[in-house]
């Protein structure tokens, strides 16, 4: 069955999570093959149209909007970012690696905290490295991020906004400063599967001598990271040298001796960050404003969809409830069930609007005929009972006039208990005819595999196996006086 709606007589389905994200997922496919500099400026300009399309697509009520603030200024945020050509660089890792003092030696100055307390950085930091200049990504501006150690005791916000950052980076740099415990060997691995390029930074080698430090560097290409990072991207370096004593000539001629700190060991680190955003830096934008993109839209749909059926069920519930209580009060038969049937159009059409689907009412009409028919015998017996039910509380009424009120309590009795029993039957009625209504809207106008009767039939049953009847009748009971 098709309805004619406002707008397009044969609406189509909304796309599902999977479906909407079907050409982030293309783009970013894509931006993965690419892998040179014209090659990766084409990805960074189809990343660019997906998010724009992907924003103007979300059709969210202004209620949503503000419910889902958050998310949309990630998604706007990574638009800027492709406009901007941003590249983040993080610098993960568990405490005392070195971490700050890696980004301070590539930034050329101390603008990172350093420090010998355990967990020195405890938020996320950031500058940017403006003396760097790919060459095959001219353009770009490279951040330089800090963040809180992954160990540190009692520090689980910390290493929660680590793991954080972690996801925002284009490119990681995992700083280690020897063996690989097993935290950092696990938590090498969840980056990987967030598809994250990934460079091992073994800092602190001016710790070791010459030969304990090949063997660690040996051990962490061929154990530790094996699997996990190319060998070529384990990169050896000491951001922060440990003093060494050095011998100084006084102008008296004698010696004395001054502990001096050693310049950096960085330039190895610095020249591999430059080579692999020369010649990947905007496929690994794309890449990975996409990754996000996709993440932050699949919970932006979640969250639509959970936030339209909570209305929806809310506004199911009113309605069932005041069709209940107009059927139960109203004594004339014609007015009982055609009140009832108005009560359901006036629902349906609500839900078409919670649904971004506008029904006409002739199309809201004919919804509720066929829904109605599809109850089977529950929906022909409901409607029998409801006419039966109807005459009997007109004679009720009628009698009670003709006895001059003296037959009122026992008529009131009766009116009462016929009246809850149909307003029951009525109120159930339409909250299963709301749910499927709700089935057909969400998948935009149609019944899919089931049908309809199939649909209308398993509401029904669930209604009576989670005991709706029960509590439509307790609340009934409240509102439906004699």
């Amino acid at each position: 069955m098709t309805l004619t709606t406002d707008d397009d007589p044969n609406p189509s389905p909304p796309a599902t999570g999977a479906e909407a994200l079907g050409p982030l997922l293309h783009d970013l496919e894509r931006a993965a093959e690419a892998a040179d500099g014209e090659h990766g400026a084409d990805a960074v300009e189809r990343a660019r149209d997906s998010l724009k399309a992907t924003l103007d697509a979300l059709r969210l009520t202004p209620e949503e909007e503000r419910a889902m603030a958050p998310q949309l200024d990630r998604l706007r945020e990574l638009a800027r970012k492709l406009d901007e050509a941003t590249v983040e660089i993080i610098a993960f890792g568990m405490v005392s690696r070195g971490k700050s003092s890696v980004l301070n030696a590539l930034l050329g100055r101390d603008l990172f905290e350093v420090g010998a307390t355990h967990g020195t950085t405890v938020r996320r930091g950031a500058q940017e490295w403006v003396e760097a200049e790919p060459g095959g990504f001219p353009d770009a501006r490279l951040i330089l991020v800090d963040t809180p150690g992954i160990d540190e005791v009692g520090g689980e916000v910390r290493e929660a906004q680590a793991r954080d950052a972690a996801r925002r980076a284009d490119l990681i740099l995992f700083i280690v400063s020897g063996d690989m415990r097993r935290l950092e060997v696990d938590a090498l691995a969840e980056l990987r599967r967030h598809r994250k390029p990934i460079l091992v930074v073994f800092n602190q080698v001016d710790r070791y001598p010459d030969a304990d430090r090949d063997a660690i560097l040996a051990k962490l290409e061929d154990e530790r990271v094996k699997g996990l990072v190319r060998p070529e991207d384990v990169v050896l370096c000491a951001a922060r040298p440990d003093p060494t004593p050095v011998k100084v000539r006084t102008p008296d001629g004698s010696t004395r001796t001054e502990w001096e700190r050693p310049a950096p060991l960085i330039e190895p680190l610095r020249a591999r960050i430059l080579d692999v955003l020369g010649r990947e830096g905007k496929a690994l934008v794309a890449l990975n404003a996409l990754l996000a993109a996709g993440d932050l839209h699949a919970g932006i749909l979640e969250g639509k969809v959970r936030a339209r059926e909570e209305e929806a069920d809310r506004l199911v519930w009113r309605y069932s409830i005041a069709k209940g209580a107009a059927v139960a009060l109203n004594p004339v038969p014609v007015a009982d069930l055609a009140g009832g049937v108005a009560v359901d159009v006036a629902m349906i059409l609500a839900l078409s609007r919670v649904y971004g689907i506008p029904l006409t009412r002739p199309a809201a009409v004919r919804l509720v005929r066929d829904m109605t028919f599809a109850l089977g015998a529950t929906g022909l017996v409901h409607y029998a009972t409801r006419l039966i039910g109807s005459g009997v509380k007109a004679s009720l009424a009628g009698a009670t006039v003709m006895s001059g009120g003296l037959a009122a309590p026992l008529t009131a009795l009766g009116y009462g208990a016929i009246g809850l029993t149909q307003a029951v039957a009525g109120a159930t009625a339409s909250y299963v005819i709301g749910h499927a209504a709700g089935t057909y809207l969400r998948q935009g106008g149609q019944w899919g595999d089931k049908g309809l009767k199939t649909v209308v039939q398993e509401l029904l049953a669930q209604a009576k196996a989670d005991s709706i009847v029960d509590r439509l009748r307790d609340e009934l009971k409240s509102q439906v006086k004699p």
